[in-house]
């Protein structure tokens, strides 16, 4: 997986809801950001960027050459 969220550290102030270009994300019922549509994520970094709380890790995938 390549975004994972620490919800020890999320305050869901909902800015990678709100700003992710592709859309990946949902929001939960117990008011915190789910990862929705994992496969869809373009790996722009936007999401970690914003996070206020550093919450979001984005790794990058391989290369396969």
């Amino acid at each position: 997986m390549p975004l994972t969220i620490d919800y020890k550290k999320c305050i869901g102030c909902k800015k990678c809801y709100t700003i992710c270009p592709m859309d990946i994300f949902s929001w939960g019922e117990t008011g915190m950001p789910v990862i929705a549509y994992e496969y869809e994520c373009a790996h722009c970094g936007i999401c970690w960027i914003e996070c206020p709380k550093r919450a979001i890790d984005l790794t990058l995938p391989v290369a396969n050459w």
